[in-house]
């Protein structure tokens, strides 16, 4: 068995959503409720908030746990989990610039998450800049080239 995903999916999929959700809704709160809610400060704060709130979504809104068992994938977005076969696999990609960053398999046909499988690996130190290199390990294994 080999675990793909890193131990903080859950915490950026689940966690992290709902403290910014709230920890900067109740700074909203204090904004359009201060006395000296004069000007346009506060439409600039709310702009920014539902920005970053909706960047979060659907950045990690729809992240997977992954792992790969033999010649299965097992995937799960923790509610439903599905073995899918290794060789409909069509193509692995990711971030460059993104942190954390993210690796996505892109699948020959649709599977029960769809054609594209986002999930976050472990974090290595020193990855920097570019994408993560589960990207072309994944690649190699699979023999997809790259």
């Amino acid at each position: 068995m080999k675990e793909l995903s890193s131990p903080l999916t859950f915490f950026y999929k689940f966690i992290f959503p709902l403290f910014w959700f709230t920890g900067f809704g109740f700074g909203a709160r204090g904004v359009l409720f201060a006395q000296a809610a004069s000007g346009a400060g506060w439409l600039q704060y709310m702009v920014l908030w539902l920005g970053v709130t909706l960047f979060i979504i659907f950045t990690t809104g729809n992240i997977k746990k992954v792992r790969i068992e033999g010649d299965k994938l097992i995937v799960s977005n923790f509610s439903r989990t599905e073995m899918i076969d290794i060789d409909r696999v069509e193509g692995v990609d990711g971030t460059a610039f993104l942190s954390p960053k993210m690796v996505w398999l892109n699948m020959r046909d649709v599977t029960p998450f769809g054609r594209k499988i986002p999930f976050l690996p472990k974090h290595r130190l020193g990855s920097g800049l570019g994408k993560h290199p589960l990207v072309v390990e994944l690649r190699q294994d699979l023999g997809l080239g790259g």
